[in-house]
């Protein structure tokens, strides 16, 4: 800090809170079964979990519990530690009641208890020399945990990964993970790396703005509406987890697999499906037609495919399809030795980099994605349909990975307010009060590119996570907005002949349109 030729002390940053808004609640479903045993169907994205969970809360052995998942109609991480309360008091019920016990909550008591993303009060000192190059950074954050711990101790190491994108020159901090009234908060899409990386393109923004590095010409000419582009780089760091898989092959051709990881809308089935045909294609065998129609994916069971973990960060699909691959592999392998064993009876034979544009409507302070230009780095894709996402339709879980992802950011950042009150309770209740993107407020020019960066040996498949980076790349729409309200503000003092350098501000999190209007200081 000594080295800084300017100095910002004691600046604050806070960041709301986030509602997974996924389109089916928590719910669940336990059915008593013969010698003392117990079936549940759980809507979760960690059933071995909950099965451990259940059987120390009934007291009976890990075996005699069956926890099982179909699909889940959203998780972005609310229904891995949170479904687990409601499958184990569901399984409670059943077990001592002796029949069947269905649980499923309404959106009023899924926004008040699921808790969300985690909520950050920030004070950063950060120095910096005349040509902008940052000496030191000290951060003080406050991470809001709400009354439980969840997964809340490991959100600072998320969150420093984030952070250490730049070179900050000396780097410290200080995180405090605070107990609260609030509902215990949990893993949300990109938990941890979205706050982080929010706070370092503030720390940018704002030693920008001191030094007054940045001219837009457009909004010197335009009164009533403002632009705004923002370039913004991020990284995500993958966190390759252990994931089971099975592949049986039928009598009559057909094939069953299973794998750990949970089908969340994320299209994981649709690519193991297609790696499964794909490996299994080696054995080139007559008659074989559309194999993909022979192949079925199994529910998830976690007494038929144990240790399944959490299906999570961004990486499940691509470890689930290198389960299969090896399992395949070891088929072709058996079954090559067979078929050329009959042959001679018959005697025959996965980065990404945004480019963004706003206009803020100066009088309402509407803030609208004009085009947004997305280029992102899948590796070698498994499924660039999945992971691309089509963008005709409205729902959140069609938009699929990269498209979604990002969508997903613009609510955090610029329209979902997760509010609590003095007593900790939640105030949204549902649409009326707390609003979600919408064509009105997704890009209006919204182009996404796939750039397949070839074959590396140390990544599974050559595939690249494309669930939660994108989410990061959102923070563009902050930043652009920002921009604008920057532009509109130093227009409002040429008016009132006053010096146009003293316009540093802080846009909070999500930058609604009454904070954007607030802030351009018109009214």
């Amino acid at each position: 800090m000594a080295e800084a030729d300017h100095k910002i002390l004691s600046a604050e940053i806070k960041l709301g809170s986030q509602y997974y808004f996924y389109m089916e609640t928590q719910t669940a479903l336990a059915v008593p079964d013969e010698d003392n045993c117990i079936v549940v169907y759980s809507s979760i994205q960690a059933p071995e979990y909950a099965e451990s969970t259940i059987s120390r809360c009934l007291g009976i052995p890990e075996h005699n519990v069956c926890v099982i998942t179909r699909r889940v109609g959203g998780g972005f991480g609310g229904k891995a530690m949170k479904a687990i309360p409601v499958a184990t008091a569901c399984a409670l019920a059943a077990y001592n009641l002796r029949r069947p016990v269905r649980m499923y909550m309404n959106w009023k008591t899924d926004m008040k208890t699921t808790g969300g993303r985690h909520p950050m009060e920030v004070t950063y000192n950060v120095g910096f020399k005349e040509d902008g190059k940052i000496t030191a950074l000290h951060l003080d954050i406050l991470i809001n945990a709400g009354i439980g711990t969840d997964i809340s101790p490991i959100i600072p190491l998320f969150m420093v990964g984030a952070i250490k994108k730049y070179d900050w020159g000396a780097f410290s901090f200080d995180i405090k993970v605070c107990r609260t009234n609030h509902s215990s908060k949990s893993a949300m899409r990109g938990p941890g790396e979205v706050q982080g990386t929010f706070i370092s393109e503030a720390v940018i923004e704002h030693v920008a703005s001191v030094l007054s590095m940045d001219v837009d010409s457009f909004n010197m000419c335009n009164k009533w509406r403002q632009r705004g582009i923002s370039r913004v780089p991020i990284v995500h760091e993958v966190l390759l987890r252990s994931n089971p898989g099975k592949v049986s092959i039928l009598g009559d051709g057909s094939v069953a697999v299973e794998v750990g990881g949970i089908e969340l809308g994320q299209g994981l089935w649709t690519k193991v499906k297609q790696m499964t045909a794909f490996s299994l294609s080696a054995i080139k065998c007559d008659g074989m037609g559309d194999f993909l129609d022979k192949i079925r994916i199994i529910q998830a069971n976690t007494l038929s495919l144990i240790q399944e973990g959490l299906t999570a960060g961004s990486t499940t699909s691509e470890c689930s399809c290198e389960a299969v691959r090896i399992c395949c592999n070891i088929l072709v392998e058996r079954l090559t030795r067979i078929k050329e064993n009959l042959q001679e009876q018959m005697g025959s034979v996965e980065w990404g980099i945004l480019i963004l544009e706003v206009e803020v409507n100066l009088l309402t302070g509407q803030t609208t994605i004009l085009q947004s230009d997305i280029i992102y780095d899948c590796g070698q894709s498994l499924n660039p349909a999945v992971d691309l996402g089509q963008a005709s339709t409205l729902c959140l879980g069609c938009f699929l990975q990269i498209e979604g992802a990002f969508v997903q950011g613009i609510g955090f950042f610029m329209l979902e307010e997760y509010l609590s009150n003095s007593d900790g309770l939640v105030i949204p209740e549902g649409t009326w009060t707390y609003k979600i993107p919408t064509i009105e407020t997704i890009p209006r020019q919204f182009n996404v590119e796939i750039m397949n960066s070839g074959h590396h040996k140390k990544r599974l498949l050559s595939s690249k996570a494309s669930g939660e980076p994108p989410l990061l790349l959102a923070v563009l729409v902050h930043c652009a907005t920002r921009a604008v309200i920057k532009e509109a503000r130093k227009q409002l003092l040429r008016w009132k002949g006053l010096n146009e350098s003293d316009s540093t501000f802080q846009l909070e999190v999500p930058a609604t349109m009454s904070i954007v209007k607030k802030l351009q200081c018109l009214l």
